[in-house]
């Protein structure tokens, strides 16, 4: 027979017994943090961080978009200011990759033209 006292007493339960249903149970949220690259008035770029104040869900994959990046703060600055500038280097090389490719074949396609004969139709 159960008495006051035993029914006072709680069972061991889960850990999470403070959940209410649909809320978040997984330890998948971070603190992030903006990084952007910034001109200065002489012309040269720094990294300036702007830490967000409310945790975020970790995401799988982060990338940079444009100069701004958006990173979990556990990584540091420096992760992400050297990620940050690599990936934006490699877009850079690739453009002038892209544009000395387009004037090889423009001037390969101008030396063409200059072989014709004027007045030629």
């Amino acid at each position: 027979m159960l008495t006051d006292e035993n029914q006072n007493k709680r069972t061991p339960g889960p850990k999470n017994r403070h959940v209410k249903p649909g809320q978040q149970v997984a330890s998948n949220r971070a603190l992030h943090c903006n990084m952007k690259l910034v001109q200065n008035s002489e012309g040269e770029y720094d990294a300036v961080i702007d830490r967000n104040v409310t945790f975020t869900l970790i995401r799988g994959e982060y990338h940079p978009i444009g100069k701004n990046f958006n990173y979990p703060q556990v990584w540091g600055r420096k992760y992400a200011a050297t990620k940050l500038l690599e990936t934006i280097i490699t877009d850079k090389r690739k453009i002038i990759q892209d544009a000395e490719s387009e004037l090889l074949k423009l001037q390969r396609c101008q030396d063409k033209v200059n072989e014709w004969k004027e007045g030629d139709q």
